[in-house]
């Protein structure tokens, strides 16, 4: 299997369509019957395009389309008994991507295929996603395989009987809230990603990403946007606003908290938006985006 390109273009409004062509070859040197063509595609979470992808094709041995592989079918040879989805994660994650809020999405063609021995197939394959509503920028994960072969690393090798691909840094445009950067490594992200002001969340600056005034001594000084419009900030340097260095992991700190009791929430009160410093233990200085003394990190809850 030899997956030879994928032309796609650099950004899309959010909401359009994403449109990308891929073109792959097998080569066979068994013969392979009742088999279909696999195509997998690494997107955002958020982008739900198992529902909102179109993929057709051209090929030395039909035209068609692919609709995806029903979740009670498991990928051949993957050694873990998954779905096709899982197992796609469980062999390449999320690639170089950073956040880990993405889905591989799997398709196979409709028809199914009998290949002999010494047949050399191209397929040329047309894939258009409705892109989802938020402003990001992510690489784009590809996988081609057969429904026969599965993940298989024995004959041929490892890799020989399917390929993966993942595109350069690809972006939404026009879109609602801050841009979610899956790209670049980040100076500051919370986790759980997908979270409310109810979660337990740990909150993470990387000192050396963008080597800034801080020292050892960082403290979170933080604004909560409320959802009736007002605010409340906590901005103390006391132990409780402390971040601690990660163990083995030179320049980077994190906090651990719970929202609502860290801004005293009252019941009915609901955090959606942070805008978030790091300071010193003066609190005279003071660290935001791109190490900028003025403009806050921020982060926008979603738990969809």
């Amino acid at each position: 299997m030899f997956l030879d390109s994928v032309d796609q273009a650099s950004s899309v409004e959010a909401g359009e369509v994403f449109e990308a062509t891929l073109t792959a070859r097998v080569n066979s040197a068994q013969e392979r019957n009742n088999v279909r063509f696999v195509i997998g595609v690494l997107l955002p979470r958020s982008w739900q395009a198992a529902g909102n992808t179109t993929i057709t094709y051209t090929s030395d041995f039909g035209n068609g389309d692919f609709v995806q592989i029903p979740s009670s079918v498991r990928a051949p040879n993957s050694g873990n008994n998954l779905p096709w989805s899982g197992a796609l994660m469980n062999k390449f994650g999320i690639g170089p991507n950073l956040i880990d809020d993405m889905e591989w999405v799997v398709f196979w063609t409709r028809e199914q295929y009998n290949i002999v021995n010494g047949d050399n197939v191209e397929i040329d394959a047309k894939i258009s996603i409705r892109s989802g509503s938020q402003n990001m920028r992510f690489k784009v994960g590809y996988f081609v395989g057969s429904s026969e072969d599965g993940l298989n690393d024995f004959l041929g090798g490892p890799g020989a009987l399917y390929k993966s691909m993942f595109s350069s840094c690809f972006e939404v445009t026009d879109g609602e809230g801050d841009i979610i950067d899956f790209c670049n490594p980040p100076q500051t992200f919370l986790t759980p990603f997908r979270s409310s002001d109810n979660d337990i969340l740990t909150l993470t600056f990387d000192r050396e990403i963008i080597p800034g005034p801080l020292g050892d001594d960082i403290f979170l000084c933080a604004t909560a946007e409320l959802a009736d419009g007002t605010f409340k900030e906590v901005c103390l340097q006391k132990e409780s606003n402390r971040l601690t260095l990660v163990e083995g992991l030179r320049g980077r700190f994190d906090i651990t908290f719970w929202p609502r009791q860290h801004f005293a929430l009252a019941e009915g009160e609901s955090i959606v938006r942070l805008n978030y410093f790091f300071t010193d233990a003066s609190g005279a200085i003071r660290v935001g985006y791109a190490n900028s003394p003025d403009e806050p990190f921020t982060h926008t809850f979603r738990c969809d």
